[in-house]
């Protein structure tokens, strides 16, 4: 049982997983090109909210990061590179989640400025 992840592990999996899978989802929307202020700004707050979440998620990854480290100690070799491979898909799939919502932000943030002068 030592080798096994505790089952707050599956859960927390499962919960980073799906919030990944909603939040690539809304990043994948097509960008299209704002004409008015107000609609920007309502995209960026929805962008900064879900920033915001990103970080509440942290945790979750934080720890799946955690168990897996505590399980490489105790489980067989092979076990633990199982969940090691597994964690190290999920840290790719969130580094490029973060960096793509960030990207995201800074351009619709600089259209912004760009509206703006040019009203």
């Amino acid at each position: 049982f030592d080798s096994l992840p505790p089952a707050h592990y599956k859960e927390t999996m499962n919960t980073i997983l799906m919030w990944m899978q909603q939040s690539e989802t809304k990043l994948s929307m097509p960008q299209v090109a704002f004409a008015e202020y107000e609609i920007m700004e309502q995209r960026l707050r929805e962008l900064k909210a879900l920033q915001s979440s990103l970080q509440e998620q942290q945790k979750g990854l934080n720890y799946l990061s955690t168990t897996v480290e505590g399980l490489s100690r105790k489980a067989p070799a092979e076990v633990s590179q199982s969940y090691r491979s597994e964690v190290d898909v999920v840290l790719g799939r969130w580094k490029k989640l973060s960096a793509l919502l960030a990207e995201h932000c800074q351009k619709l943030e600089e259209r912004m400025t760009k509206l703006q002068r040019f009203q």
